[in-house]
């Protein structure tokens, strides 16, 4: 520019002293140049707008990163920074040789909050819970996963581990301590798993996952206390997902089967009924009982189909045995919370071409308290059907006079828990005699479960128990056993002589 300038200067002096005949070529030198300095000084403000245009799209990049990797309502990280900075720091801890940890926290009960004080209260709970990990932190990643979900991750030498249950500890009291938000006193609770790795050993979402099944199983055992990450933790979740499908294809292949356990008059000794339970017919494993199945198919939402497949097939196997013998079965606790259950049992009902008088439909005492108005119109419209109902595993529920008189059953089953330990525990057989008067007082037949020796048979008769079920009398059988045993006429070996009923 200076050169320019100097040049420029240079032109108008000569051209002061040149021949007025020149005239006509100075204006066009004249114009020229300053065509020539517009063009220089647009250039320089171009360049000069280019400039801010880059440094604006620089920052602009720079908050969109920091709004992709940052929780927007407690300004922590959120899972794609927690991921990018941990990333991070794993390196700078394995240059270090330090210890990698990662905590997986999990809110609870915070649901009721926004329930019963609104979003506005919840959002400012979980603002200042998510200061409160910070503090606590020690200067560690934080951030938060999903609604009611948080991860920290903190870098330190190997000798410094065991100090991170303490750590854990601190961040439970943290959060779970009472706060005010918006003048009111609320409180939650939490749970949280741990998982520690060498950084060399693995990445981020595999220590992640770790703390999440750590996480799991201390939700699943209301732990109030940290809980460490460990490989049978896993061996277990990848077997539970195994049992899940499984489960799945067995449905599809027909893998499920029921088995029928002797229900038997506890004066005559004729057998009057069987219970249906499912066995898993597995290919490779053989036949698998159902407390390793039932929970996972309740957990994923499987139990309903399950259950359908097993009642249908004891149904038809059953349409054609003695029309005096009833077939009982069992109801999960979440398909109690289908309002559609009763006409589901119906179409059963109609496609086996199995009586509705013969079948008995068990619910448990628990299952009760989810929803009882819902489960009164379930019981109301199997009644109506004429299907009869059991009131399963009384005693063990909290206000079991209130089910039956809220509800119609036609029999109460004792659980065997009281039942097992009639010879040793009085209360035990207290409760059963108590269970049994009551029964008796309101018409209802009492049957008993888990009769498995002489002894216990002798007493529950003695308190006037009707009908009873157990070891004793037969293991449960598939439906050609139950078939043939029907068909002979041959009860299991009991005492010649039933004990007499006791008074009282």
């Amino acid at each position: 520019m200076a050169l320019l300038i100097w040049n420029g200067s240079e032109i108008f002096q000569q051209l002061t002293f040149a021949r007025k005949g020149l005239e006509a070529d100075l204006k066009i030198a004249v114009t020229a140049l300053t065509l020539n300095l517009a063009l220089i000084l647009f250039g320089w403000r171009r360049y000069v707008d280019l400039v801010h245009e880059a440094e604006a799209r620089r920052d602009g990049e720079a908050r969109a990163a920091l709004i992709a990797s940052t929780d927007g309502m407690t300004g922590l990280l959120n899972r794609k920074g927690f991921a990018d900075r941990g990333e991070e720091l794993r390196q700078a801890a394995a240059s270090q040789g330090h210890q990698l940890t990662i905590f997986s926290l999990q809110l609870s009960r915070f649901k009721a909050i926004n329930d019963r004080h609104g979003y506005d209260v919840g959002d400012k709970v979980l603002r200042m819970i998510a200061a409160s990990l910070e503090q606590q932190s020690a200067g560690g990643l934080v951030a938060r996963l999903a609604g009611d979900e948080f991860a920290i991750a903190i870098a330190s030498p190997a000798e410094h581990v065991p100090e991170a249950e303490q750590m854990a500890e601190r961040l439970l009291r943290a959060v779970t301590r009472p706060m005010e938000a918006e003048g009111r006193l609320v409180q939650v609770g939490a749970y949280i798993g741990i998982a520690a790795s060498n950084p060399s050993e693995g990445q981020i979402p595999d220590l992640l996952r770790r703390a999440d099944i750590a996480l799991d199983r201390a939700k699943s055992n209301c732990s109030a206390r940290p809980v460490w990450f460990d490989e049978s933790m896993e061996r277990a979740l990848v077997l539970h997902g195994e049992i899940e499908q499984g489960i799945r294809y067995g449905l599809e292949h027909g893998q499920f089967i029921p088995y029928f356990e002797p229900q038997i008059d506890l004066l005559t000794g004729e057998i009057i009924g069987f219970e249906v339970l499912a066995r898993w017919n597995h290919p490779l494993s053989g036949l698998i009982e159902p407390d390793r199945f039932i929970p996972v198919a309740e957990e994923h939402g499987l139990i309903g189909r399950l259950s359908e497949q097993i009642i249908l097939a004891a149904l038809v196997q059953a349409a054609s045995w003695d029309p005096a013998i009833k077939i009982s079965v069992n109801i999960s606790p979440t398909q109690l919370t289908d309002s559609w259950l009763a006409q589901r049992i119906v179409r059963l009902l109609a496609e086996a071409g199995f009586p509705a008088e013969r079948l008995v439909v068990e619910i448990t005492e628990s299952s009760l308290f989810a929803d009882l108005d819902l489960a009164r119109a379930i019981v109301t419209s199997l009644k109506n059907q004429g299907i009869r109902l059991a009131l399963d595993d009384f005693g063990t529920g909290f206000s079991s006079l209130a089910h039956l008189r809220a509800l119609p059953f036609d029999v109460i089953k004792i659980d065997r828990s009281f039942v097992s330990t009639l010879a040793s525990d009085a209360e035990s057989a207290a409760i059963v005699r108590a269970v049994t008067t009551l029964a008796d007082a309101l018409k209802v037949p009492v049957t008993v479960e888990g009769i498995e020796d002489a002894a216990t048979h002798a007493a529950v008769a003695g308190f006037g128990c009707a009908v009873g079920q157990g070891w004793y009398f037969g293991k449960p059988m598939s439906g050609d056993q139950a078939s043939a045993l029907l068909r002979s006429r041959e009860t299991p070996a009991i005492p010649n002589q039933t004990p007499a009923r006791q008074a009282g």
